[in-house]
């Protein structure tokens, strides 16, 4: 298992259209490849959290890694994981979020986390977290 974070800026050219049509091929390849997470679309920035098979995510990233709808990418982590983050979350689907509004749900499951005391969890919500913080 892994787990691959990044954050990256908005294209140019990048609009409303082209951010829904993302949205749903997201949410359909990811179901598919079993890729749980989060994508958090804000202030013109991309941030996400992937975690899955080693090579499922190392194919995926790759692919977003040539992916001009952004630029600037910039990953914050990239790791074995032992087990899945984001499994108990959203009933395991892949969640995008637009609005602050819309986070609660997020920071709940955080503080759920953090009780639990899942070390590996740690990195990834101080991440979430802090880019949360500076997008609001």
């Amino acid at each position: 298992m892994k787990a691959i974070c990044y954050i990256s800026n908005f294209a140019k050219d990048l609009n409303r259209k082209t951010i829904d049509e993302l949205i749903t091929y997201v949410n359909k390849n990811n179901k598919i490849q079993n890729i749980t997470g989060l994508l958090i679309i804000k202030n013109k920035h991309f941030f996400q959290i992937l975690e899955g098979d080693t090579k499922k995510v190392d194919a995926l990233y790759k692919r977003i890694k040539r992916d001009i709808r952004h630029t600037g990418l910039i990953t914050l982590l990239n790791t074995k994981i032992e087990g899945r983050i984001f499994n108990d979350y959203n009933s395991g689907n892949f969640e995008i979020f637009q609005k602050f509004e819309d986070m609660k749900k997020l920071y709940l499951y955080f503080n759920w986390i953090n009780n639990a005391n899942y070390l590996p969890a740690d990195k990834l919500i101080r991440l979430t977290t802090n880019f949360l913080k500076h997008n609001q």
